[in-house]
């Protein structure tokens, strides 16, 4: 039995610890919003570089952290559309089409070990990302300095 005030506190960030294996990196309104999410609805993962005035849907800030990161946090509890070919999109910012920045290659490599199959993905031009994420529910955000790149990940079911 645990004695009055005391708190156990998270190797990631200070404050109490609520639940167990779930990463820091997973706010209340993002969880919110990735348990709200119904199969096939589309969630956008955006970095440096991506246009703020394109961003309609509301958005959730995990601040200063990598793509990757907040990729495997995400993937972690939210599984990908399996009846989809392709459940991940990205547009690279930086505007080189022929090849895969590593970002792309790092955020492949957690969707598949995430499920546990090879995930494909699709590389969409801007004017066809911008589209595709204008129907997303919800855009995270993240403050890294990698590389500008962006995803849209369907989810698929549970």
């Amino acid at each position: 039995m645990l004695d009055a005030g005391v708190e156990y506190y998270s190797f990631y960030r200070k404050g109490p610890t609520l639940l167990k294996n779930l990463s820091p990196l997973l706010s209340g309104a993002l969880l919110s919003v990735l348990d709200s999410m119904k199969e096939g609805d589309l969630l956008t993962l955006v970095g440096s570089g991506y246009p703020e005035e394109e961003i309609v849907s509301p958005v959730i800030d995990l601040g200063e952290v990598s793509t990757e990161a907040a990729a495997d946090a995400i993937l972690s509890v939210m599984p990908l559309d399996e009846m989809d070919p392709s459940p991940i999109a990205f547009f690279d910012c930086t505007g080189v089409f022929d090849d895969l920045p590593d970002v792309a290659f790092a955020v492949n490599g957690i969707a598949s070990d995430a499920e546990l199959r090879r995930v494909s993905m699709t590389q969409l031009g801007k004017e066809p990302f911008v589209a595709l994420a204008r129907h997303s529910v919800a855009t995270v955000r993240v403050g890294s300095d990698a590389p500008p790149c962006a995803f849209v990940l369907r989810k698929g079911a549970c």
